[in-house]
């Protein structure tokens, strides 16, 4: 029996239709193939990058272990550092040294726990820590806002050496870790090629970042004395040291009170150790004061303000209390006494301090604007 013969209509629609049956399959498996080759290169260009970034930072000696390799906690919060930073500014965490990266991992966890809850900080304050393993370890990062020194951190980028180096030297790859870092920095456009490099303790009454350390830091090639500049990128160029501060021990007893306004102001040397730091400079006012209460027979300590090497300004009997006066022809003279830390002549920055001062005094009217100068380290 002769099989039917289908109509011309049907039997051209079968025909057309067949090959599209094979050419979706066709589109489907070519799409997948293209997705494939697209990851694979994605991979590998990943895989060559990392592998040349990874030969970088040998070659420079650097090895930097970031977050997740430390088992950081993620941060509460952050503020973004605008880069490149122009100031680094050194510390010490003032815990245990670590000489491996397992006791360094224990630090740094340590350390990120206690400034999280018992400092409230929003995450551990340093942008970088270097173990004495003579790695870094990534704290808030290049781009990340500290919480090293208040009032600093939108300025600044932070580097702490983990442990303590009040009395001992930090190791030489812990060093040099360190300076690789900031090297790094300057590579990736992070910290401005001209960047300034300061000690916690030119900016804070605090040992940090422990004397070796600072006695080290002193010979890099980036070290600033002068803090004068950083202060006033924080909008802080006259920073008053309350006499809590400096540990002062209360006046014997009331002092007479200045003539307010003041009409002449007296410029002295202290005659004491000059001092570049707030610690040592906070170390010298109360060394002063004993001695002019205890050798002297003075009530208190005999200024009214002090400028110290490290730009501060300390407040001795402020700026209602009458000092004692040391001028043999004009014993009556009711001056403001200023007195500025050491036996030379201070620096521009120290009489800019100075004259800021007397600036704030002439604004809260407690100095005459034609008030005399007496200046007494000519």
């Amino acid at each position: 029996m002769k099989n039917p013969k289908l109509p011309t209509s049907i039997e051209s629609q079968t025909a057309s239709s067949a090959p599209n049956t094979n050419v979706r399959p066709l589109r489907g498996l070519l799409l997948k193939c293209g997705l494939l080759l697209v990851l694979s290169a994605s991979t590998g260009a990943y895989f060559v990058w990392l592998m040349n970034r990874s030969s970088e930072l040998l070659g420079t000696g650097l090895h930097i272990l970031d977050r997740s390799e430390w088992l950081g906690e993620p941060p509460s919060g952050f503020q973004r550092l605008p880069t490149p930073v122009s100031n680094v500014i050194i510390h010490h965490t003032a815990t245990e040294g670590c000489d491996t990266e397992e006791a360094c991992i224990y630090q740094m966890r340590m350390i990120q726990s206690f400034h999280m809850g018992s400092l409230n900080f929003t995450d551990i304050a340093y942008n970088f820590l270097v173990g004495g393993d003579g790695q870094v370890y990534v704290g808030r990062g290049w781009h990340a806002q500290g919480q090293h020194v208040s009032g600093y951190g939108s300025v600044s980028l932070s580097i702490a050496f983990i442990g303590t180096f009040t009395n001992v030297a930090p190791e030489d790859k812990q060093v040099r870790a360190a300076r690789r870092l900031m090297d790094e920095g300057v590579r990736l456009h992070k910290l401005h090629p001209d960047y300034h490099i300061y000690a916690h303790r030119q900016l804070r009454p605090t040992e940090s970042p422990g004397q070796k350390l600072f006695e080290l830091m002193r010979h890099w090639p980036r070290w600033t004395e002068d803090v004068t500049s950083l202060r006033r990128l924080n909008d802080e160029p006259l920073r008053l040291v309350a006499r809590a501060a400096w540990l002062a021990q209360p006046a014997l007893k009331e002092l007479p009170p200045l003539e307010l306004p003041v009409k002449a102001v007296r410029f002295v040397f202290t005659l004491s150790e000059p001092c570049t730091t707030q610690a040592s400079c906070t170390f010298h006012m109360r060394f002063l004061q004993i001695v002019h209460i205890e050798a002297e027979n003075k009530q208190d300590i005999n200024y009214n303000f002090v400028v110290g090497g490290d730009g501060n300004v300390y407040v001795a009997r402020g700026w209602d209390a009458s000092c004692d006066s040391a001028d043999a022809d004009r014993p009556q003279l009711d001056a403001l006494i200023v007195g500025f830390l050491g036996r030379s002549k201070p620096n521009a920055s120290q009489m800019k301090v100075a004259q800021d001062l007397l600036a704030q005094g002439i604004k809260l009217g407690k100095l005459a604007k034609d008030y005399e100068l007496i200046d007494e380290l000519k």
